[in-house]
C-alpha cells in the first residue's frame, strides 16, 4: 500500500478537509458535525456510509444506536491501533454492489483511501457521537467491511500526513476579515480540544501541582493533559493514564519522539532530537505526583515505551 502521504496527494482539498476533521476530533465526543465552509457534509443523516457529490470515494462511516445492522465493537490493541467490522448498506451481502455507498467504500479499499469513523454513543433528542478517527478499509467478507486505524512507519510519516490534512483545511478556511469572530471561536475550541477533556486535565493539574511533569513550567495556559496510552473512551481518562506536559512536549510524546522508561522514570529522546534544544531532556527524571494513587501506571508507561522502542528499532 502507498504511504498515507502519497494517497492524500491525489485527493481533492474538500476530501482532505473532511479527513482532517476526523484527525482533529479523534477520540472526542461531539455533537452532529456541521458541514465544511464549502458546503461539503462530513457525515450523512440518511446513510451510514457517506459519499459526497463530486468525490469518488466514501469519506466517512457512521454507526447509529438504532442501526438495523450488526456492526461489531472496535477491537483496540496494546499499541492503540484498532480494528472495526462495519456492516455494508443492504442486509444481503450478495446485493452489496447495488448500493452506490458500498461501491464507494469498495473503491476506498481498492485504492487505499482512508475514511473517517463516527459512532453514536447517546440517543436523541441530544445525540452524541464518538470520533474514532481515520481508518483504512482492509477487507470485505460476508457483508462486513474491515476498518483498521492507520499504521505509520515513523513519527515523521504521521507528522507529514497530519500536515497535509491541515493544509487542505486551510484552503477551505481562508482568511476573511468579516469572519474574525468565527475564527476566534474555532481557535478557542481547538485549544480546548488539544489541552484535553476538562475534567481529565483538572485531575492532572491537581496531581502535578499545576506544573509540567518534565520541565516544572507553571504557565497553565500551555499545560496539556497527555494520555500515556491514548484516548479510547472515558475509561482512559484516568489520572494514572495521564501526564501533565507543556504543549510542545505533549506533541513530541504523542509523536513517539520522547518516552519515559517505566523502570527508572527517565526520559529517553529520539536520535533526531539529540542536536536540538530538547537534548537536555535525555535522562531527566519524571516528576511524580505526591499521592501514590495518582502516579503514572507502570503498565501504561510500558506500552508506550515498547511502542517507541519498536519504532526506533525499525529506523535503525
Amino acid at each position: 500500500m502507498a504511504s498515507l502521504n502519497t494517497i492524500l496527494d491525489r485527493l481533492a482539498p474538500s476530501h482532505r478537509a473532511v479527513l482532517q476533521w476526523f484527525q482533529t476530533f479523534e477520540g472526542q465526543e461531539v455533537e452532529w458535525p456541521k458541514p465544511l465552509p464549502d458546503g461539503t457534509f462530513i457525515v450523512n443523516k440518511a446513510k451510514g456510509i457517506h459519499k459526497p457529490k463530486g468525490i469518488d470515494y466514501a469519506v466517512s462511516v457512521r454507526q447509529s444506536l438504532n442501526s438495523p445492522y450488526a456492526d461489531h465493537e472496535p477491537i483496540v490493541e496494546s499499541d492503540r491501533s484498532w480494528t472495526y467490522r462495519y456492516f455494508q448498506e443492504q442486509l444481503d451481502p450478495a446485493e452489496r454492489d447495488n448500493q452506490f455507498t458500498n461501491r464507494a467504500l469498495v473503491a476506498c479499499m481498492k485504492d487505499g483511501v482512508p475514511v473517517g469513523v463516527l459512532r453514536q454513543v447517546k440517543p436523541k433528542p441530544k445525540p452524541r457521537y464518538r470520533v474514532l478517527g481515520l481508518a483504512f478499509v482492509t477487507d470485505w467478507r460476508d457483508g462486513y467491511f474491515e476498518l483498521k486505524s492507520p499504521g505509520f512507519d515513523s513519527s515523521e510519516d504521521r507528522a507529514s500526513a497530519i500536515d497535509q490534512l491541515e493544509q487542505a483545511a486551510e484552503v477551505l478556511t481562508a482568511f476573511d476579515p468579516a469572519n474574525l469572530e468565527d475564527a476566534r471561536r474555532r481557535i478557542d475550541a481547538s485549544i480546548v480540544i488539544r489541552q484535553g477533556q476538562p475534567a481529565f486535565r483538572k485531575k492532572l493539574l491537581d496531581a502535578y501541582d499545576r506544573r509540567c511533569a518534565l520541565t516544572n513550567c507553571a504557565v497553565e495556559a500551555v499545560l496539556e493533559a497527555a494520555h500515556i496510552c491514548g484516548y479510547m473512551g472515558p475509561e482512559t481518562n484516568d489520572v494514572r493514564n495521564g501526564l501533565l506536559l507543556r504543549a510542545d512536549l505533549h506533541t513530541l510524546y504523542d509523536r513517539m519522539l520522547i518516552a519515559i522508561d517505566p523502570a527508572t522514570h527517565e526520559v529517553s529522546i529520539a536520535p533526531e532530537l539529540r542536536e536540538s534544544e530538547y537534548a537536555s531532556l535525555e535522562g531527566r527524571l519524571l516528576r511524580l505526583p505526591k499521592h501514590p494513587g495518582q502516579r503514572p501506571s507502570p503498565e501504561a508507561l510500558q506500552i508506550h515505551w515498547m511502542h517507541v522502542r519498536s519504532i526506533r528499532e525499525r529506523q535503525s
